[in-house]
């Protein structure tokens, strides 16, 4: 009890005498704008670094065997048939605008 009656008599006796304790004349500045302590140089700056190279991946070529194609002898008479027929009805048509008629029929 002794000890802490002690520490609250000294706290207040600091505290009266505080404001009595000031020094006269002395200033306090604060400099704004004035260089303070530099640690260190000027920030390292570094390029970026390079971009990896570009990778295309081409796939090997695929070859398959071509299909064989042919007609038999049935499929080709009535491949040339319808081609003869064609042709006839084409030399007709193309009579009948040169000449003004048609061929054969209208004689």
């Amino acid at each position: 009890m002794k000890k802490t009656i002690g520490v609250a008599a000294l706290i207040l006796g600091l505290t009266t005498a505080l404001p009595a304790a000031q020094a006269g004349g002395v200033d306090l500045s604060i400099g704004i704008g004035v260089p303070g302590v530099v640690f260190g140089g000027p920030p390292v700056y570094y390029a970026p670094p390079p971009p990896p190279p570009r990778v295309v991946v081409v796939p090997d070529p695929v070859y398959a065997p071509g299909v064989p194609y042919y007609y038999d002898r049935h499929a080709y008479k009535h491949a040339e048939k319808r081609w003869r027929k064609e042709q006839k009805r084409a030399w007709k048509e193309y009579r009948r605008g040169y000449y003004g008629y048609g061929g054969d029929d209208d004689d």
